[in-house]
């Protein structure tokens, strides 16, 4: 790993890695902490390098890779591509929680610039065309319905309906360049202000009101299992919204949207842990669509007065 440092005039007795994931290390160089990552391929990093500058030139705290000697985003050793980042300073989110209205209405400013500068990017067409839905149609809701056959079933063939009935409505949703990953553990915050974001190798062209929904229930599985905590989601939910309309709208439609799209991300979810073999975490993430169906009652007015009370202004 030293020698692949070298390539960014990174000394190797004054580097220290530590590794924070299968593919990523910390990297401490004297006064300087930088992030290193390991990627599967030339062309993603150079999109995502050429979108990262664009978004910093719009004034967004995000920052690209650190081009090496070669004047290349990489580095590669021993066929193995390698990414070095500046690390932002400031605390990860990634214990936001739905009492922290402040944060959840800074986020909901942030992911409004963030998406509104990814609409203006000229090169889109770099990044992948992803739909959610036909994702879950085709593969995650069918492997649900085969590694869940117990008490839950009758549960979801009712929730299988609602899905289907979403069909037609998701199709005419806003699309547009979206993070993908935007959960709050890729925000870095200082206080209650966000301060930088991370994590852009999953942008894709799709729905916009996805990364808000991936937020909001990426904050509900951390507190899921904590009663109290979990029953002031909703509030979360509403200082979110607000924060992003306060920069700009969402559409109704994108309102009704939004419980619906929570029930394709947590049946991704539950289908992605059935593959891996985590049952446990799989029936988690299907008892949190049933909770989140169970609050579509509630969540359904309170989102919609939050977003037309935009058109009261």
């Amino acid at each position: 790993m030293h020698a692949v440092l070298a390539k960014w005039g990174l000394q190797s007795d004054k580097a220290e890695l530590h590794q924070i994931a299968p593919r990523a290390w910390r990297v401490e160089a004297g006064s300087r902490v930088y992030l290193l990552k390991r990627r599967s391929d030339h062309s993603s990093v150079w999109a995502e390098f050429n979108l990262l500058k664009f978004l910093s030139e719009q004034g967004l705290p995000v920052f690209p890779p650190l081009l090496c000697e070669d004047e290349a985003p990489w580095a590669r050793r021993e066929g193995q591509i390698f990414v070095l980042y500046p690390y932002i300073a400031g605390t990860s989110g990634e214990e936001v929680c739905p009492t922290d209205l402040a944060k959840a209405r800074n986020l909901g400013r942030f992911l409004a610039r963030l998406h509104s500068a990814l609409a203006r990017y000229p090169h889109a067409e770099e990044f992948p065309d992803k739909n959610v839905y036909n994702e879950v149609a085709s593969w995650a809701w069918p492997s649900v319905r085969r590694g869940l056959r117990n008490e839950l079933a009758g549960r979801l063939e009712e929730i299988g309906k609602k899905l289907s009935q979403f069909a037609v409505l998701y199709e005419g949703l806003p699309r547009q360049l979206i993070h993908r990953d935007a959960h709050p553990a890729n925000v870095v915050f200082e206080n209650d202000e966000v301060v930088g974001m991370v994590d852009f190798d999953m942008v894709r062209t799709g729905v916009r009101i996805f990364d808000i929904c991936y937020c909001s229930t990426a904050v509900l599985s951390d507190c899921f299992t904590q009663s109290p905590a979990r029953e002031e989601w909703d509030m979360f939910v509403q200082e979110l919204l607000r924060g992003y309309i306060e920069v700009q709208p969402l559409t109704r439609s994108e309102g009704y949207a939004f419980m619906y799209m929570t029930y394709l991300i947590q049946v991704l979810f539950a289908a992605y842990f059935l593959d891996m073999g985590q049952d446990r975490l799989a029936e988690q993430n299907i008892a949190m669509l049933k909770w989140l169906c169970d609050r579509q009652i509630v969540m359904e007015p309170l989102i919609d007065r939050v977003i037309t009370s935009k058109e009261d202004v």
